[in-house]
């Protein structure tokens, strides 16, 4: 077997092999067989009709269809052990060159490679922000305004106010008195009159129209008139038109926003005083804050470490990503009542068009966690798995709570090891943030790695374990119990993982 290989630009292996003939037609000699089987060729018992003749019967084609599987499923294994690479996953025939002698070129995709840069001297500048009196009272404002209550008034309207009115609306050229010309006919219509700085380009029936009500009183009635552009985005009745309208003002009302006060207070929460709300606000906004600041400090840091970094990975690899967030995104879909077909017709797209979407954000998770990997491994960073352990206790109680026997299943089950292994990667992943953090800041990181008691603790473990006994193995002891001995022995943890 003769083998030829090359790199290709996507992180992939092209490996032309070409096979010897002799071994292709003992496995086209046998495919052969296998298809005359229970087939029944004249003068032919089942199963033994001549080479030739079977061929004759069912065409070299589907013989060398037929034996193709089999012939690659065997020398694929022997391709992995010359190639001397460990692929991230199965590998593609791409192309079929030849039967004579038999070539194949296979796409074999390459597991991930990283190589990093000297991460451990970037430092960027981070300042936390306070916060202000400002932020405070934004959401003071956004609580009052959820309890405002609207009152009559019987003042002229002004901006903020909400004026109800009653429209009847025509053609400008139609005559007054013809009711069957009109567009509208009595539509009530409730509107916010809005400040200067406003958008009002959605309003409706026209932009700009709230702000002609003011000064309105109840009981008056204002004629405004109005041309539509000859758009496609106007409705037909209204295109090209000047149009009329009658607004009739049935009434004025403006929105009251409660008094801030420890009777408000008491009304919206389980607080007593301004004072402890406001104290509380500040608080929660600085957990908020100092949560999207650190975020935003990470990005940076991946985002400079990765421009001293070079990352590869196969395309299947991006294709696992993105096909895992559509199984995600049809689950959360399910919970809503919706299909992932009803989801593309909402969104006016396919499932080509919501692949290209999440590609983006695909390739930027794939790349940011095998960096954050690479790193972790390079460092070996000392994780607590007292850490590991109360967290994913912490979630086991909020999930079951007090079904012991839901609990219990769970834990027997496959998906509590996966639970596990999940929980570790994320407590393994903060800590390496964290570390980069400190690093970025200039501040001293040798918390974060392994003191030399641990490394030697380790290393005494290791060694224990490569130094126990194994069973004593004679010449009376049956094949079958050495065989059950091995399996006792296996880890079942590590099955589990791979």
């Amino acid at each position: 077997m003769k083998i030829e290989q090359n790199y290709l630009e996507d992180h992939q292996l092209e490996v032309v092999v070409e096979t010897d003939q002799e071994s292709f037609e003992k496995v086209k000699y046998l495919a052969a067989k296998e298809l005359a089987k229970g087939k029944k060729i004249p003068g032919y018992r089942p199963g033994k009709a001549p080479y030739q003749l079977i061929v004759n019967h069912f065409g070299e084609a589907a013989i060398i269809d037929h034996a193709l599987e089999h012939f690659l499923d065997e020398i694929y294994p022997k391709i992995l052990d010359e190639i001397e690479q460990e692929p991230y996953g199965p590998g593609q025939v791409k192309e079929i060159k030849t039967f004579e002698p038999p070539t194949f070129i296979f796409n074999i995709p390459l597991q991930p490679e990283v190589i990093l840069g000297e991460y451990r001297k970037v430092r960027l500048p981070f300042e936390q922000s306070e916060i202000s009196k400002d932020d405070v009272d934004k959401i003071l404002d956004r609580m009052r305004s959820q309890q405002v209550s609207v009152e009559i008034v019987e003042h002229p309207a002004e901006e903020g106010n909400l004026v109800d009115t009653s429209l009847n609306c025509r053609p400008a050229e139609s005559d007054p008195g013809d009711e069957e010309s009109l567009l509208l006919k009595d539509q009530p219509l409730p509107v916010m009159i809005k400040t200067k700085s406003e958008d009002a380009s959605k309003e409706w029936p026209f932009a700009g129209f709230s702000r002609q009500l003011l000064g309105a009183s109840a009981g008056d009635t204002l004629e405004l008139t109005h041309e539509f552009s000859d758009e496609e985005s106007v409705d037909e009745d209204y295109r090209g038109k000047e149009v009329i309208y009658s607004v009739s003002v049935e009434g004025v009302r403006e929105r009251a926003l409660p008094e801030l006060d420890d009777d408000f207070v008491k009304s919206v929460s389980d607080l007593e005083t301004v004072t402890e709300l406001t104290d509380q606000i500040r608080e929660e906004l600085s957990t908020q804050r100092i949560l999207e600041e650190e975020n935003t400090y990470i990005d940076r840091i991946l985002e400079t470490i990765l421009e001293d970094a070079d990352i590869k990975f196969p395309p299947q690899m991006l294709e696992n990503e993105i096909e895992g967030e559509i199984r995600e995104l049809e689950m959360q879909l399910k919970s809503q009542g919706m299909d992932l077909e009803m989801y593309l017709g909402i969104q006016d797209t396919d499932e080509e068009g919501l692949r290209d979407q999440l590609k983006p954000k695909a390739e930027k998770r794939i790349t940011r966690g095998l960096l954050i990997g690479k790193i972790s491994e390079a460092e070996d960073l000392a994780i607590d798995p007292e850490d590991v352990t109360v967290e994913f206790q912490s979630i086991i109680n909020n999930h079951f709570g007090d079904d012991e026997k839901g609990r219990t299943e769970y834990m027997q089950s496959g998906d509590s090891m996966a639970l596990l292994n999940r929980v570790s990667s994320q407590v393994v992943t903060r800590k390496t943030l964290d570390f980069l953090m400190a690093i970025a800041k200039g501040e001293d990181f040798t918390g974060f790695l392994k003191s030399d008691d641990e490394d030697e603790k380790e290393q005494k473990e290791s060694d224990d374990s490569s130094t126990e006994t194994s069973p004593e193995i004679t010449e009376e002891t049956p094949q079958q119990e050495l065989e059950e001995k091995d399996q006792s022995n296996s880890d079942p943890k590590q099955e589990e993982t791979e």
